[in-house]
């Protein structure tokens, strides 16, 4: 998909991503708010979904038609259930876990988001998607500055303030959408 069709996609739903843009921007300041609420808040929501997938993954797995298919769904659905058991029966051990997981998560994302800003150079404030790139990769890197000493409210806190950007950068791509009328 090239730069243009990108942003024409983008321009034809600007509402929802500003939508999308106010939502994260009072996720954000919730998890400000309160980072280890949110941070236990979402290692139990992550363990429980991840419960849930594996326990669909196994019922699932026998009707998959081969004994192939049901070998490896089965298994990730094994695996799915285990860390979901993990995550929500050993909340400190979780919450290390998902602190690198998150930087990890952070640093890759951030990457994407720099090279699609880059992409998309024809759209009207473009910089917009470039900024909440690079400061993905300064969260990530922050996470793994403080890791572990801050790991209790790191996760709630950092994903609070990602939101926060991400969130800015969604609305004031949408408004510079809005402003200039046109696809690209």
């Amino acid at each position: 998909m090239s730069g243009t069709s990108i942003v024409q996609s983008l321009n034809a739903n600007k509402g929802w991503l500003l939508v999308l843009g106010i939502a994260y921007v009072i996720l954000g300041w919730v998890a400000i708010g309160y980072p280890m609420a949110a941070t236990v808040a979402i290692e139990v929501l992550l363990g429980y979904v991840l419960l849930v997938g594996g326990i669909i993954s196994v019922v699932g797995s026998f009707f998959s038609g081969s004994w192939k298919s049901l070998i490896l769904i089965l298994l990730s659905g094994i695996l799915y259930i285990i860390v979901g058991f993990f995550l929500v029966t050993n909340l400190k051990e979780g919450i290390i876990t998902l602190t690198l997981l998150l930087a990890a998560f952070l640093l890759v994302e951030g990457f994407f988001k720099i090279i699609s800003a880059f992409q998309m150079q024809s759209a009207a404030n473009w910089g917009w998607i470039l900024i909440s790139g690079i400061a993905s990769v300064i969260l990530a890197v922050m996470i793994w500055a403080e890791f572990p000493q801050s790991s209790a409210f790191v996760i709630g806190l950092l994903v609070g303030i990602y939101f926060l950007i991400n969130g800015f950068s969604m609305i004031m791509f949408s408004f510079a959408l809005r402003d200039t009328g046109n696809p690209a």
